[in-house]
């Protein structure tokens, strides 16, 4: 089968010739219409468009490609291509971590399903296409909002500490053992998001789990493509990955040496055994993760690796369904996530900060702006080392915290001019070095259908690829969410987050989290969408989820360019102010730290994507996040 592989150094990746749309000549293909990009056969030959011309036409032609191909690449270009085109859709939008889940969670909203039809979706063949970042073994967060009732739900799904889990059990020698935090089977909580997926479409959904499961079914049989994140991602890993022979031969190739390593771009990684699994959930529903023989599989996996975890402890989850945080800023009501995260009371904060100090609203990057964000940011910040835990353990005063009040008070030792030192805010029993490390794993999904009701849906496996352990047969990957907990209180975990006693580590307590699923309303129809956003980036998530909700409430962004904006950050420890590289000029920077900022830049991070509809228009529109490999869809 004739195929073209590159053209101007650029791979397409081995794709066959025959489906691409065809031309006499490049100025037919011009007249027509394709993005950059685009991929057209003109003259027998394999042509790649210079420049964009009339996209939406563009989006035609990968559609056509789309419906005559059999590649599993097909949702991938159909994705992309339609992207480029920029225009607002009047149905159903999706934004999504990766091309293939965005297109999972379409084709439910094109079968009439709704939007938690498509966020299940999504979030199953996330679990395959994207392991650095969630899967069948994790755990995270759900917020659904129905539009007719009005009604705004929480589901937690966050992972629990096994019975046998302890206080100080990953201290050795008077010391945390950092690899045992976030490596092997001792790293492994509870998994719940098997069941929270579950529980989502049981209660709120409209499909057969037969037709939510069938694209990650299909997508862990025919597999994904190896991508230069997914590269940075598996070599940040390597040790970890090589140390599980189950890990190693999935997602890991054999180098010249024999040893498995880091698989070259395009490497298909398909994985039959999650395929089969999938295909029992979709069956049997989650008695067979929680119960069944998948449950003793795992059971056996984490018990042979000296971990804790029992099958017992698979039988006893459940997950939580929980009254939603609200709050409002400029009169939009917002409903977020409640404690065991800490993000929504986080965003409630600072924005109410915010607001109190600058009623008018907030001026765009500018010095005097960034610094009352910055010193809201670490009050926050102070307040969640302080009072956050699993509120089923520990009591949080939430109202308070959230209280005008309160937040004025946080505010009385602001100063304008200068820079609050962290430690006058909260003295800590030591000045804790910096533990963070490498990349933040999570994955977000934003979902808007066609009559208005929404999901935001963020779920993790903590560190990249979790704990690196896969239960032999399944193709389940395990995560390593006991970092979350404060292992050793005061002291920073894997994102450098200082937590006191209220997170430490008990039996059936589900550790602190950062995933922040937000709903921002529209302020003339309190019931309706206007902004469905969440983040990945581990404590960054509520500051990207902040920003882009300043950028489009008070400097009236669009969300693509609000979620493309540079991003700031601060989280009351390590006392520093970090910027995305090329966040702030070079004068802005200066002025904060004459201050007192101590400014760190550092390269991009996190994973947010929003969608949004026009309260003026209806129309909606879609924010990937330009950082990553994400992707947004929907319905004309």
């Amino acid at each position: 089968m004739q195929t073209k592989r590159q053209k101007s150094g650029k791979m397409l990746i081995g794709l066959p010739l025959q489906g691409f749309p065809r031309f006499n000549t490049r100025s037919e293909l011009n007249e027509v219409g394709s993005p950059a990009g685009e991929v057209a056969i003109i003259g027998g030959k394999a042509a790649v468009a210079k420049k964009d011309r009339r996209p939406m036409a563009a989006c035609r032609l990968a559609r056509r490609f789309a419906r005559t191909t059999r590649t599993v690449l097909a949702p991938v270009l159909l994705v992309g291509f339609c992207a480029l085109a920029a225009r607002p859709f009047r149905g159903g939008v999706v934004a999504t971590a990766h091309p293939i889940a965005s297109a999972a969670a379409l084709s439910m909203l094109e079968r009439g399903g709704n939007a938690v039809d498509a966020s299940v979706a999504a979030a199953f063949t996330l679990a395959v296409v994207d392991p650095a970042h969630s899967g069948l073994g994790g755990g995270g967060f759900a917020l659904l909002h129905d539009v007719r009732s009005g009604q705004t739900r929480v589901l937690d799904f966050r992972e629990t500490a096994p019975s046998g889990a302890s206080r100080d059990m990953f201290v050795r020698s008077g010391k945390v053992e950092p690899k045992l935090v976030t490596d092997g089977a001792l790293a492994v909580a509870v998994p719940g998001a098997v069941a929270g997926y579950f529980a989502a479409l049981s209660s709120y959904g409209t499909l057969k789990p037969s037709v939510v499961l069938a694209p990650a079914i299909l997508a862990a049989r025919r597999g994904f493509r190896v991508t230069p994140m997914y590269q940075r991602l598996a070599k940040a890993r390597l040790d970890c990955l090589r140390s599980n022979p189950g890990a190693a031969r999935i997602f890991l190739r054999p180098g010249s040496d024999g040893v498995p390593d880091v698989p070259a771009l395009g490497t298909p990684i398909r994985q039959p055994e999650l395929a089969r699994t999938l295909e029992l959930l979709a069956k049997e529903g989650p008695p067979a993760f929680y119960a069944g023989k998948l449950a003793r599989a795992i059971a056996s996996a984490v018990k042979e690796g000296g971990g804790i975890l029992t099958l017992e402890d698979l039988a006893r989850f459940r997950i939580v369904r929980r009254e939603p945080l609200v709050g409002s800023y400029r009169g939009h009501r917002i409903a977020t996530m409640p404690p065991p995260s800490a993000g929504g009371l986080t965003l409630l904060q600072v924005l109410g900060m915010i607001e109190l100090k600058e009623p008018s609203g907030l001026p765009y990057d500018e010095p005097n702006s960034l610094h009352l964000y910055a010193e809201a940011l670490r009050r926050a910040f102070a307040d969640r080392a302080k009072y956050l835990g699993d509120p089923d353990f520990v009591e949080i005063p939430l109202q308070k915290l959230v209280s005008a009040a309160h937040l004025s008070e946080l505010l009385r030792t602001f100063d304008p001019s200068r820079a609050t030192p962290s430690n006058d805010i909260l003295p800590l029993p030591a000045a804790p070095p910096s533990a963070e490390r490498g990349e933040k794993h999570t994955t977000h999904l934003s979902v808007l259908d066609r009559s208005g009701n929404a999901v935001a849906m963020t779920t993790t496996i903590n560190d990249g690829f979790g704990s690196c352990l896969v239960v032999p047969g399944t193709g389940i990957l395990l995560n390593d969410e006991m970092d979350d907990f404060a292992a050793s209180p005061w002291q920073p975990n894997l994102y450098g987050l200082v937590m006191g006693e209220a997170n430490s580590i008990a039996p059936g307590k589900r550790p602190v989290s950062s995933m922040v699923p937000t709903i921002v309303f529209q302020k003339e129809n309190a019931q309706r969408p206007m902004i469905v956003v969440g983040a990945a980036g581990g404590s960054t998530i509520p500051t990207s989820v902040i920003q882009i909700a300043l950028h489009v409430i008070d400097h009236g962004m669009d969300v693509a360019f609000a979620n493309g904006r540079g991003r700031v950050h601060h989280q009351f420890q390590p006392d520093a102010l970090r910027l995305e590289r090329y966040a702030l000029d070079p004068a802005t920077i200066k002025a904060l730290e004459a201050k007192g900022h101590r400014v760190e830049t550092r390269d991009p991070w996190g994973d947010a994507e929003a969608v949004l509809e026009d309260p003026r228009t209806g129309l909606r529109y879609v924010g990937p996040d330009p950082r990553n490999e994400g992707a947004a869809l929907g319905q004309y």
